[in-house]
């Protein structure tokens, strides 16, 4: 039982976790950081970047600290994020240059389109 549960428990906690894709979207991370996290202006690429070092950096801006000039903006959306949207969306964006074909798609609702 001990083994059969050490293999499906990730999975069914998989299965129940937020969505890391449906977070950067709803949450308005693309607003500055690009529907693909490619980055807009002075704001930072993230597509790509390991999963560790953005939670680390979520977490920092959580308790209030930032190495960025931006951090007085990124401070509220940090504090807005559970532990699993933020474990959710980190592993999202450290995968999208991984995998070219499973670029993001916006739906022109979350981008103020009026859709079909």
């Amino acid at each position: 039982m001990g083994r059969l549960l050490s293999i499906f428990l990730p999975l069914i906690i998989y299965a129940g976790s937020p969505k890391g894709e449906t977070i950067y979207i709803t949450k308005g991370c693309y607003g500055c950081h690009g529907t693909k996290g490619e980055g807009i202006g002075d704001y930072p690429k993230l597509a790509g970047k390991p999963a560790k070092a953005l939670i680390e950096k979520l977490h920092r801006l959580q308790r209030g600290i930032g190495e960025t000039s931006k951090r007085n903006l990124m401070i509220p959306f940090a504090k807005d994020l559970s532990e699993a949207e933020i474990q959710a969306v980190s592993h999202y964006l450290s995968q999208i240059n991984q995998n070219r074909s499973k670029e993001p798609e916006v739906a022109d609702e979350y981008l103020g389109g009026f859709g079909s």
